[in-house]
């Protein structure tokens, strides 16, 4: 995996309609919640097929626009060594086109194929893909509901439950720990059976069965290969299992510091990059300070200057005061996990102040800390 191309998409000069991808390993995944529970079963390399694909959707893409692969880069990204690659590919499209997802809305149910489309243009070794237009507003990030992570993870991982198992748990990590440390979520064994589309032959008790070939697989396959770990207990109603109690955490041997989250706050520049990203020109603010006794809330302009406001006053800054301010806080976000998370999800400190207390408390906490360490 060490010698891959970088992330690159570009438009055919012959074609100005198609898109070629050619993607790393660290290329962002993109997926709405509501997918990564949708009911759905493909084999592995159609998973990563199609992830690969998602990864490569930008919101500014026509609705009939027509992305494509060719077959050797995706050998190399996923190091197969298959001599009927070829062969692989074509069933890959085949699936995609063949086994619909069944996602659920307020309203009713969506079914549908991944692909509207698929062309296999074997002289030349390319896949052309076009996406279901339904699906794309769940494949962007238009949704607030959704499970990013890198393709790195997926690509290792042989079973197609791993895959699964992996986005599932990766999405209840995200959403249920507020530091991302640790999380414990409940689930029947009907329902986890109805998502991945298990086989009724596949019973829990059976040597063959949930157990040994999906959840103990899945368990090997994520330590080794992703950036999360899990644990399960198993839960009797009588002398049956019926549920399932994951304890999910980060994988310790996975964690880098130059992963997109992190590289946020490695920097200044960075920093600055993900306030921009997230609070500019729409009225939230990303810190606070004290100005002559008065409490003024820090906020980003549409062209990126910091200014402050106490709902009366309004105070610009030049540059030098302005990397100050930027300064302070980007020390509070690498010394506060609770700043850091507000700050990724882009949420709005004065909101936090008036409208949830107990969290606003625990962050001044944290800056009360900073302050007695003298770190800021």
């Amino acid at each position: 995996m060490e010698n891959l191309k970088k992330v690159r998409i570009t438009f055919n000069e012959e074609d100005n309609m198609a898109k070629y991808i050619e993607a790393s390993e660290d290329l962002e995944v993109k997926k709405a919640d509501v997918i990564v529970k949708a009911r759905y079963k493909l084999n592995s390399l159609s998973l990563k097929f199609i992830t690969t694909l998602i990864a490569g959707i930008r919101r500014g893409d026509s609705v009939d626009e027509e992305y494509v692969f060719k077959v050797k880069d995706f050998k190399e990204l996923t190091g197969l060594k298959r001599k009927d690659l070829y062969w692989a590919v074509k069933e890959a499209v085949r699936e995609l086109l063949e086994k619909p997802l069944y996602i659920p809305t307020d309203d009713g149910f969506i079914m549908c194929n991944w692909i509207s489309g698929g062309h296999y243009v074997e002289e030349v070794g390319e896949v052309r893909f076009m996406i279901y237009p339904k699906l794309r507003p769940y494949l962007l990030e238009a949704q607030k509901k959704f499970l990013k992570y890198r393709l790195e993870n997926i690509l290792s991982l042989r079973s197609s439950y791993s895959i699964r198992l992996y986005e599932i748990l990766k999405d209840w990590l995200e959403m249920y720990s507020r530091y991302g440390n640790k999380t414990e979520k409940l689930i029947s064994l009907k329902e986890l059976r109805e998502i991945l589309e298990i086989p009724r032959s596949y019973q829990y008790g059976n040597s063959s069965g949930i157990k040994k070939r999906i959840l103990e697989k899945a368990k090997k396959e994520l330590e080794k290969h992703t950036d999360i770990i899990f644990d399960y207990e198993e839960i009797k109603t009588g002398r049956k299992v019926t549920h399932l109690k994951f304890i999910i955490r980060p994988n310790p041997k996975k964690l880098k510091d130059n992963t997109p989250q992190f590289n946020y706050f490695k920097s200044r520049k960075e920093f600055v990059s993900l306030l921009r990203k997230k609070y500019s020109g729409n009225g939230k603010f990303w810190g606070y300070k004290n100005f002559s006794g008065k409490l003024y809330w820090l906020g980003i302009d549409n062209n990126g200057l910091a200014y402050a406001t106490n709902g009366k006053e309004l105070k610009d800054f030049n540059a030098i005061e302005s990397a100050e301010l930027y300064d302070l806080w980007l020390t509070i976000a690498q010394n506060s996990d609770l700043y850091k998370e507000l700050v990724l999800e882009g949420v709005c400190l004065k909101e936090l102040a008036e409208t949830n207390k107990e969290l606003w408390l625990e962050l001044k906490e944290d800056i009360i800390k900073l302050k007695e360490e003298g770190l800021i």
